[in-house]
């Protein structure tokens, strides 16, 4: 992508030629200037989830939403096409993931009853319970439930990612995807965003650290396991206690 003077100005009336004719030639090399997004977007999605090793399919799935977010994209408004157009190729990629059914059944039994124990606990209690009392309540060890936490955290990053990729963005409308953001959708946003960092300042210390390190510092398992001199293991199985906790706070807002 030019990042020079010359380079920001050809892509202007790029962009300037293709609002006012639509022409397929200009739309092309659109689609080549921004090819990069969907290279880093990809490298960064299959990173994460260990058992999906099908890198060609959701480049191909980041093309198709990188065309239609040059079809859709608005140059008047005051965004990003970047912004704009990673949201829509990362939610693509997403949900078509999602749809590929790609864990193994045992892990998904593995966090189905994970997920069970919790919420029979939680109506038990009255309140989220802890790593030990899930543990107890499953029969299991703290080791080997944090062994089960380990194992299935790639399918709580992509459940906790569907919410806020594609429910957030899509039944919220943020500002960043592009469409015609009234009032009401910035509220939401701002709203969406505001349980989401209310949920993450319920997690305890060592959650909160992994939390940030991963997502807002983009760093990966192995390097925050160095950081923190713990194994990659017990960062997973942090991360993914964290996760299934935030899951639960987004979705039960996301549901009244």
């Amino acid at each position: 992508m030019e990042k020079t003077a010359a380079g920001q100005q050809m892509i202007q009336k790029l962009w300037l030629r293709y609002s006012q004719k639509r022409e397929t030639s200009v739309r092309d090399r659109l689609i080549e200037k921004y090819s990069y997004l969907v290279r880093c977007i990809a490298i960064k999605i299959a990173g994460r989830y260990q058992y999906f090793n099908y890198m060609d399919d959701i480049v191909s799935e980041g093309l198709i939403a990188l065309m239609d977010a040059i079809q859709k994209f608005d140059i008047t408004k005051n965004v990003k096409f970047e912004t704009y157009a990673s949201i829509r190729i990362r939610g693509a990629m997403i949900d078509y993931i999602r749809k590929q059914d790609c864990f193994p059944r045992r892990l998904k039994k593995m966090a189905k009853d994970i997920n069970k124990a919790d919420e029979e606990l939680n109506q038990k209690l009255g309140r989220s319970p802890t790593d030990s009392e899930l543990a107890a309540y499953m029969h299991v060890s703290n080791e080997e439930y944090g062994k089960m936490l380990a194992e299935t955290c790639s399918m709580n990053m992509l459940s906790f990612e569907e919410i806020v990729y594609e429910k957030g963005v899509e039944n919220f409308n943020l500002r960043m995807s592009g469409a015609v953001a009234g009032p009401e959708q910035s509220m939401a946003e701002k709203e969406l965003r505001r349980v989401l960092a209310a949920n993450i300042d319920r997690l305890d210390k060592k959650e909160k650290l992994v939390i940030s390190l991963y997502y807002k510092e983009q760093l990966k398992i192995k390097e925050i396991s160095q950081i923190l001199g713990i194994s990659d293991s017990r960062v997973s199985q942090i991360h993914s206690s964290a996760l299934k906790k935030l899951r639960k706070g987004v979705g039960a807002y996301l549901a009244q």
